[in-house]
């Protein structure tokens, strides 16, 4: 049974009425397609067929050089534009045939149209208005010329051209297409200027995986190319409408902006912005227009954990054919970069990498500017969900909510009760200049786990947030720049579990305070917690706020029988006082006090150079650290033996 038909029997016999399917998103092509700027130089069509300046026709059926439409082109090859199939022949060929309609005024349209009645207006390609289903290059107000005096004369013709397919999974003696239409020294948007001439093509260019015989992908890219010109300053470039439209002129992609997508769609892609030198969008020679098909996976489910969309790009049948091998770490973790660091960007659109991200179905949602369309987000929450089913603790993704979550240790229930996260600055690490404090869960979690929150230290001065850390079998991810930290992992935690690490620079001394705000745990805002600490860059034995730590003495000092050095402090006020040394590495080699009442004034203890096991240590540099809930400070010593 295949994964789409096993989540739908699920959701039916559980009585949710979840689907995890999409209708076609041909009303919505930025859920097909990005727009990438690609160095490609001009390649002129050799050997193409003309399409004579009598075969343009207006929409009553009169030749017409300046406005016409010559209808019925062949592509040559089937493909899908769009989310809809064009056929060459069979019963999908009656209705939605492989031809194109071809504009003088620099533009195609896909599939069988009628000739509209206004052909030169290219705000049209922002509208609603016909012709839909465009493929516009260069879209303005242009002349077929022939033989008039002073004028270049035109040329528009069309032609394909097939290479052997490499695709080993392909039938044999298999060839994927490429169709061109070119506009060569067309009169462009100056009829008066003899010297305002431009060329350019279209291309319709088979996608790959079309021959595939597991997973055929018939996507189509679009590409747009650009030619020599007039003499420079006597072209009129500017003023041309440039991108591709859905069949019904819903949705447009501007082809003067590169997708880019963040959580939020990019409204640029919707934009009326023209022309304003040649080639267009770049005005650098070699530049090509790309329209890339993207997003559709072969089962092209709503959360079905493929952020990186290998389904589309894995050469490989076996990984395509599977979830658990489409579905891994790297999808779990792009998710991580993207909410922390902004980048990979998340696509929101339907289709794309949130499309395929949201594992619990709780990340759609509208944006009144686009009314009917379907975004998408996803959250640390949904590569938790990721891990657990990379964990084998879910069968299949999605895992739409309100499905229980199963637990991640059988035995027990799934009473996950969470009030929060904390800064722990009762167990703190310093290792030179880097301090190193727990992120402590306050709760119980015995399933997948996802936080997201904002750290800082309020006295830079002091502390500056470095990076964050995992434990073994979690994932993080964090941003320095806004303090951003996204943490998603699996597994039974206990109200105190440690569930990672942040770690500081110390810039200087002084009191400052560690704030996580924005703080989101599996999806759901939690109060903002912050822990003061006191941290020093300051010479020994300099008292902060009552509190110093002196350098020990003897230093060095010979570890043996009856040796021994003493670590002399001092209390701002009543304290648990932890002291411990520490190696080179950071590994605890001595506690001298763990958590023990000291009261305000001057203390000391003894170390007499050995381990907790009793053992001599080796020679060496030793770092011992005061921590306090209030002061944390470490000092270098060295033993010789």
């Amino acid at each position: 049974m295949k994964l789409r038909q096993r989540i739908a029997l699920m959701a039916g016999v559980l009585g949710l009425g979840v689907t995890s399917t999409v209708n076609t998103a041909d009303a919505q092509i930025w859920a097909n397609y990005d727009a990438v700027i690609e160095n490609i130089f001009y390649n002129p069509l050799a050997g193409g067929t003309l399409i004579p300046d009598n075969r343009f026709l207006d929409f009553v059926g009169n030749a017409d050089p300046d406005d016409g439409v010559a209808n019925a082109v062949p592509v040559g090859f089937n493909f899908d534009y769009n989310g809809n199939m064009y056929w060459v022949s069979g019963p999908g060929s009656l209705t939605n045939p492989a031809i194109v309609n071809v504009g003088i005024n620099g533009w195609v349209t896909v599939g069988a149209r009628e000739i509209p009645v206004v052909t030169n207006d290219n705000n049209y390609l922002f509208l609603s208005n016909e012709p839909n289903n465009t493929l516009a290059p260069f879209w303005g107000d242009h002349f077929y010329r022939t033989l008039e005096p002073g004028y270049t004369p035109s040329r528009i013709s069309y032609g394909t051209s097939y290479v052997p397919d490499p695709n080993p999974n392909a039938p044999a003696g298999s060839v994927l297409g490429t169709f061109t239409v070119e506009w060569r020294d067309l009169n462009i948007n100056n009829k008066a200027n003899p010297n305002s001439i431009a060329s350019f093509q279209v291309k319709i260019v088979q996608n790959p995986m079309a021959n595939d015989q597991t997973l055929a992908d018939h996507r189509a890219k679009i590409e747009f190319h650009y030619g020599p010109i007039g003499n420079v300053g006597q072209v009129t470039t500017d003023g041309a409408s440039v991108g591709i439209e859905d069949s019904i002129g819903f949705t447009h992609m501007n082809g003067m902006f590169q997708s880019a997508f963040n959580d939020e769609q990019d409204t640029r892609l919707n934009t009326t912005e023209r022309t304003a030198c040649w080639p267009p969008a770049t005005c650098l020679p070699g530049r090509a227009i790309v329209f890339a098909p993207e997003g559709r996976a072969s089962f092209d489910d709503w959360g079905d954990g493929d952020v990186n969309l290998d389904q589309v790009y894995n050469p490989d049948p076996v990984v395509r054919r599977h979830q658990n091998r489409f579905v891994t770490l790297t999808d779990a973790d792009l998710i991580l970069r993207s909410r922390a660091q902004g980048y990979p960007a998340m696509d929101s659109i339907e289709g794309r990498n949130a499309f395929h991200g949201d594992a619990n179905h709780n990340g759609r949602y509208q944006n009144p500017d686009f009314p009917g369309i379907n975004f998408y987000r996803v959250t640390s929450y949904d590569a938790a969900y990721i891990l657990l089913y990379l964990a084998a603790k879910l069968p299949v993704l999605p895992w739409p909510e309100p499905l229980p979550v199963p637990a991640y240790k059988s035995s027990e229930s799934n009473g996950t009760v969470i009030s929060g996260v904390i800064a722990d600055n009762s167990n703190i690490r310093i290792a030179g200049s880097t301090l190193r404090m727990p992120i402590v869960l306050r709760g119980n979690v015995n399933g997948p786990l996802g936080i997201e929150m904002n750290v800082s230290s309020m006295n830079s001065n002091v502390l500056e947030f470095v990076k964050a850390s995992a434990l073994e079998g979690g994932m993080i991810s964090s941003n320095v720049t806004n303090g951003k930290v996204t943490l998603a992992a699996v597994g039974k935690f206990d109200d105190g579990a440690v569930i990672g690490y942040l770690e500081f620079n110390i810039v200087g001394s002084g009191e400052t305070e560690i704030a996580l705000k924005n703080v989101m745990i599996n999806d759901e805002m939690y109060a903002d917690a912050s822990t003061k600490v006191l941290a020093g860059a300051a010479s020994v034995g300099t008292s902060i706020n009552g509190y110093s730590i002196e350098q020990n003495t003897p230093n060095p000092f010979v570890a043996g029988l009856d040796a021994y050095t003493t670590i002399a402090f001092t209390l701002g006020a009543q304290e648990n006082v932890t002291l411990r040394v520490y190696d080179v590495l950071g590994n605890v080699v001595r506690t001298l006090a763990s958590d023990e009442a000291f009261g305000q004034g001057p203390h000391s203890l003894k170390w007499d150079g050995r381990d907790n096991t009793g053992n001599i240590v080796a020679n060496g540099m030793y770092y011992y650290q005061l921590t306090t809930s209030n002061f944390v400070e470490t000092v270098k010593m060295q033993v010789v033996r």
